[in-house]
């Protein structure tokens, strides 16, 4: 949904049901006028959707959010200050081809986000 738009993903470092994506975010998005046009910051709703659009890239499949069961915003994320993050993801599958997620959003040692949900097909 926002991968090569809101975001491009640098780099993929995958283990075993973990990985590491490095991403840039989009300064220019359109989404970014609205939230907010003089101090724009990246929506939650945003943060949430690109683990499950990371996780999506590297199953190959179009997964989508079936439960949010822990979502925590510790910081804000401003492109301007902050245009390339961190997404680590660690996976569980579970039956029905859904997956648990535990992930964790950061910048260096800045923790933005951490989050459990669950990414499956409608």
């Amino acid at each position: 949904m926002f991968l090569n738009d809101l975001f491009s993903i640098i780099t993929e470092d995958k283990q075993e049901n973990q990985v590491t994506y490095t991403i840039r975010l989009n300064k220019e998005h359109a989404i970014y006028t609205g939230h907010f046009p003089e101090s724009p910051i990246t929506p939650g709703v945003c943060i949430v959707q690109m683990a499950v659009d990371l996780f999506s890239h590297l199953m190959g499949s179009d997964l989508h959010l079936l439960q949010a069961k822990n979502v925590k915003f510790l910081q804000l994320i401003r492109p301007d200050e902050h245009e390339t993050l961190q997404y680590q993801l660690h996976w569980e599958e579970m039956e029905n081809s859904a997956y648990t997620l535990k992930i964790v959003v950061s910048d260096g040692d800045t923790i933005f986000t951490k989050m459990s949900i669950q990414v499956g097909e409608k």
